[in-house]
């Protein structure tokens, strides 16, 4: 079975991007959300009231700088209690910010603690992937997507998802220059593109295909990860 999820990292980050991400979700563009705690502008009601489900995107260098060892694993308890006061409940997956979560000298506070709170993590390459599963953490097959604004929005997969679990991690949202995000504009093509995603799909046939759409939550109670 092939299974597409459709993550909008970043909330918290600026309003603008927060209310480009509602409107993903209002247009059924986004299936998850990944939140950023430790950010002043991570407002949980209208995202609570949206529906979606809701992750944590890790930032081991927000508030006090680059973080590894053990101030990263004070870190990342810190964002995990601010989640739970700010959503009330434990995150349903966890991945990192400009992906910091998968940095060799991270990545083991963050699998132990997706084994204690059973959340899967998102693998950014397949060793991470294979890491990940080898200590029985649940993964996705495929991460699709771009972090910087070159290249196109619309990654190629997104047509034809291969078998198993494909995530698309986008930015949705409306470009502000005073948020000093070198991803700024490209937050408005992601958002534009979704836009046309669905309104293709309410019309015509979906981009992605027979693929089923899902949350990761979802896409790992009904689909055992492939192996390797």
């Amino acid at each position: 079975m092939r299974t597409l999820v459709i993550t909008a990292d970043d909330y918290g980050y600026w309003p603008s991007y927060n209310q480009g991400i509602l409107e993903a979700i209002e247009m059924g563009g986004v299936d998850c959300v990944s939140a950023m705690v430790e950010c002043e502008h991570c407002v949980p009601e209208p995202l609570l009231e949206s529906g979606a489900e809701i992750g944590l995107h890790i930032d081991f260098e927000a508030r006090w700088g680059a973080r590894s060892g053990a101030p990263a694993r004070t870190s990342l308890r810190v964002q995990l209690e601010r989640f739970g006061d700010l959503f009330g409940r434990w995150p349903a997956f966890l991945n990192g910010h400009k992906h910091c979560h998968a940095r060799p000298e991270l990545a083991t506070p963050v699998f132990q603690t997706a084994q204690q709170i059973g959340a899967p993590v998102r693998s950014v390459n397949p060793d991470h992937r294979q890491w990940l599963r080898e200590r029985g953490i649940d993964t996705p097959d495929l991460l699709i997507g771009r972090t910087e604004s070159r290249g196109p929005a619309e990654p190629p997969e997104v047509r034809n998802p291969p078998e198993g679990i494909t995530e698309w991690m986008i930015h949705p949202g409306h470009a502000d220059s005073e948020s000093g995000s070198s991803y700024d504009r490209a937050r408005q093509e992601d958002l534009s593109l979704l836009q046309k995603i669905m309104l293709r799909a309410r019309y015509d046939e979906p981009v992605w295909g027979d693929a089923r759409r899902a949350t990761l939550t979802e896409a790992f109670s009904q689909e055992p990860a492939a192996e390797g």
